[in-house]
């Protein structure tokens, strides 16, 4: 019996005659397969084609992104997203809107006191209660609650397209920073307290008499007044919060992600801001002037706290004024009784503000940019599973796979 011998250094492992044959002739010789073969049994494979290769990704920074790009620094970006997102959040907060008006509807029915059979009536009560009222409490949380709804309509919309996290839209840290926030507010309290008592005391010196200030002011339901001031206070936080999320946030980052010169991103939204009220001339160019200031503020801070504590100051006070009759009416209205001249002051004041802010922002250690870590498709492809590539020179990507070492 003979023993197999293992075949010698250099020598193939194919037999070269087939032990045993019939009649004792040897058999031709197998020819041995290529080197390459041995080493890779499935070589004589092609590449596999392009549309079935499965892509490799690979982590990379993004550039510095300024307030107004950050939705730049999400992995799968693409233009269209911002524009989808911005449709979404109108069709979202047209269905919250309608959800908001169908619960609040019997509850203001109930309040006209009305007997539903007196349409005309009922339907005067009806609209006077969808106007913001301080003698009404009932119509603040009709108007304040349909505005605090575009917080979640713009989440939904920013969920829907992969624009995460939602901290994206308040500032660069992808949170709220509380400590800006805290400290702007104070800033916003002592300069808006003397940008309006000073507003208040040209109107009466150069523009009224006392006389007429007091003729003006209208008879006060101090209980109506006490609530309408409880639910301003619980409730303006949030509306001014949402004003500021939509117009120098959601909006400004849009357009950001587009171009990348701020200053479109900046005037756009505060023309914008500006005309969704219903004042006159005197009282566009007022909110214009606090949108223009809270924009800038957003884009050098890198965020929007300070823009939220200047709008949640300024609408406190505003109300406050209104629940007290001294300027002239306890309802919003779109003669405000604005003149040149306290635009003027209100301007000086907001320029204090954001000086102060700038200052406060410097001191404290905040950031306004930020770089992301995103997810883009590596240059060399991953095959799928089961195929292997043709041998080449040097490490194959199959090597780099299994051993790690690929760039």
């Amino acid at each position: 019996m003979t023993i197999p011998q293992p075949p010698e250094p250099g020598r193939s492992q194919w037999p070269e005659a087939a032990q045993g044959a019939p009649g004792g002739a040897e058999q031709p010789a197998t020819p041995a397969p290529p080197a390459a073969a041995s080493a890779h049994p499935a070589a004589a494979q092609a590449q596999p084609w392009p549309w079935v290769q499965r892509r490799r990704w690979q982590t990379v920074e993004t550039e510095e992104l300024e307030y107004h790009r950050l939705f730049r620094g999400v992995t799968g970006y693409r233009w269209w997203k911002p524009l989808v997102a911005l449709v979404l959040a109108a069709l979202y907060y047209f269905t919250l809107s309608l959800v908001f008006g169908i619960v609040m509807g019997p509850v203001l029915v109930l309040a006209t006191g009305v007997p539903v059979g007196d349409m005309g009536a009922f339907m005067e009560s009806f609209e006077r209660l969808t106007v913001l009222d301080t003698q009404e409490p009932l119509s603040l949380v009709f108007t304040l609650g349909s505005i605090i709804l575009m917080i979640p309509s713009v989440w939904l919309a920013l969920l829907s397209v992969g624009i995460r996290p939602f901290g994206r839209a308040w500032s660069v840290a992808l949170r709220v920073r509380w400590g800006l926030v805290w400290k702007t507010a104070g800033l916003a309290v002592a300069c808006l307290l003397v940008t309006n008592g000073l507003s208040i005391a040209v109107q009466v010196l150069f523009v009224d008499s006392p006389q007429e200030v007091a003729a003006e002011m209208p008879d006060i339901d101090l209980t109506a007044a006490l609530w309408s001031l409880l639910i301003v206070v619980l409730l303006v936080p949030f509306q001014a919060a949402a004003e500021e999320l939509v117009f120098r946030g959601f909006f400004m980052q849009v357009i950001g992600s587009w171009l990348r010169s701020p200053w479109l991103a900046i005037l756009l939204p505060t023309v914008a801001f500006a005309l969704a009220h219903i004042y006159d001339v005197w009282g566009m160019l007022s909110v214009g002037v606090m949108g223009l200031i809270a924009a800038w503020l957003t884009w050098r801070t890198g965020g929007l706290e300070a823009a939220i504590s200047i709008h949640v100051v300024n609408n406190l006070i505003a109300f406050g004024i209104m629940a007290t009759g001294l300027s002239g009416s306890t309802a919003q209205e779109a003669e405000t009784g604005g003149s040149w001249v306290s635009i003027l002051v209100q301007a000086a004041g907001l320029g204090l503000f954001l000086v102060l802010t700038v200052i406060v922002f410097r001191s404290g250690g905040y950031g306004r940019t930020r770089i992301d870590l995103v997810q883009v498709p590596a240059t060399d492809p991953e095959p799928i599973v089961g195929e292997h590539p043709a041998p080449s020179a040097g490490p194959s990507q199959h090597q780099d796979q299994a051993g790690g070492s690929s760039s």
